[in-house]
């Protein structure tokens, strides 16, 4: 029978006391000798350094972390049987809100406890609507290396991105040192239960790149994204909260594949500046938006090719509004009305690695694919041809610590191809 993965706040002394004990015979082994592939440091290094590291930005990004969680899992319950024998990851359900705390009480605790933002912070305002409502898989779990279009999946490049950079901060600001926060293991078993749930909504497709093997892994029995497709044959399953009950106890909407209609380019309103200039100077940009004359069923901006930072996170947001109304971000009923999303680039893993033939390669994409939906915000406007801008507003992540970023590194590394509008069927 599979082993249960349990929401963190629902273990019992003991069981979170087992798990705490698991994790720190971990690091009593790195004490010893810091290159002990049973260890923590070891462990933390697969996601955040050479021993690895993660991926992002792909389809790859979902099973890879899968990956991660389930041998350390195994580290885990191998650590002190028969105590930790059915020892599991806990999920921390950040996608409800943590009251009256911003953690869980439990990472508070010793072996839990690391330095974290303690500044308030909103969570991810999509979450939810991501797993329940997105059906393309691509589009929720991420596009295969080399796909025109797109990478990250919104998954990914919204709730993921936002989480690390904007909410936790401390050591998860950074993916070079985000692992080494135990909050990290937590943090992404409710990333998996979230694939989890969408797979069982969506009647588990398979998966793309499923020959894929997956770097770090090459040595386990287990190596290839096709090994990561069902938790159950992984020996574990999720046991949800009441919150996550009511949450995905939602219908499946009938899926609606991308297929492309029509697109055009998207330009400044102001034609005597670029559009990153614009960005840079003044945290904002408008740009014109025309109604098309074919609609479809999803009508979508893209942003090409924007760079992803190498000195901080930052999020854009887009508004569809008419090009006479005044832009006010920070008003509620402004922001209700036409918002149409956000995207967060979450700064690059600073390491490099040599490949056996070349020179150092990135491991994650140096830039990213963003896409606005607009359908719902364009139809409540009830617009046929009227004069209206798409703005992105630049909004930079706070420092590991919570305070505001100075001075805001990021704004100077934005970059970006064009801009489209896509009409897709």
């Amino acid at each position: 029978m599979p082993k249960v993965r349990k929401d963190i706040n629902s273990l019992t002394d003991a069981e979170l006391d087992d798990y705490i004990h698991a994790l720190d015979i971990l690091r009593q082994r790195s004490d010893v000798n810091e290159d002990d592939p049973t260890g923590y440091a070891f462990q933390a290094a697969l996601h955040n350094g050479s021993a690895g590291p993660c991926e992002h930005g792909s389809d790859l990004f979902l099973p890879w972390h899968r990956a991660h969680l389930h041998y350390f899992e195994k580290l885990l319950q191998e650590s002190d049987p028969p105590r930790t024998q059915n020892v599991t990851v806990p999920y921390w359900d950040w996608m409800s809100e943590q009251t009256p705390e911003k953690f869980p009480l439990a990472f508070k605790k010793p072996g839990l406890k690391a330095p974290r933002s303690s500044a308030p912070a909103s969570l991810p305002p999509n979450t939810r609507q991501i797993v329940t409502m997105e059906t393309d898989q691509k589009e929720f779990a991420g596009y295969p290396d080399g796909d025109l279009l797109g990478d990250a999946g919104r998954l990914e490049s919204g709730p993921h991105d936002t989480m690390h950079g904007f909410y936790i901060g401390g050591l998860m600001a950074n993916p070079s040192t985000a692992a080494e926060d135990a909050i990290y293991f937590s943090f992404h078993s409710f990333i998996d239960l979230m694939w989890a749930e969408w797979q069982h909504r969506n009647g588990s497709p398979p998966l793309t790149s499923p020959d894929h093997v997956l770097r770090g892994f090459t040595a386990q029995p287990k190596n290839k994204v096709s090994d990561f497709t069902n938790t159950v044959d992984l020996d574990y399953e999720y046991e949800y909260n009441d919150q996550l009950k009511e949450a995905f106890g939602v219908p499946v909407p009938p899926p609606l594949p991308l297929r492309l209609l029509a697109t055009e380019p998207l330009t400044p309103l102001d034609g005597n500046t670029d559009l990153v200039t614009e960005l840079r100077d003044n945290e904002v940009a408008r740009l014109g938006f025309s109604v098309p004359e074919t609609r479809g069923q999803r009508l979508l901006v893209r942003l090409d090719e924007l760079k992803v930072p190498n000195t901080g996170t930052y999020m854009l947001r887009g508004f569809l509004h008419p090009s006479d109304v005044e832009f006010q971000p920070e008003d509620g009923e402004f922001t209700r009305r036409f918002g149409a999303g956000y995207v967060t680039l979450w700064r690059a893993h600073p390491h490099g690695h040599h490949g056996h033939d070349g020179p150092p390669v990135a491991h994650h994409p140096v830039s990213r694919t963003a896409r606005f939906d607009v359908t719902s915000t364009l139809n409540s406007l009830g617009a046929n041809g009227a004069d209206l801008a798409f703005t992105l507003q630049f909004i930079p992540a706070p420092s590991p610590t919570g305070v505001p970023p100075h001075p805001v590194p990021p704004l100077d590394e934005v970059e970006l191809k064009e801009v489209r509008m896509e009409v897709y069927s």
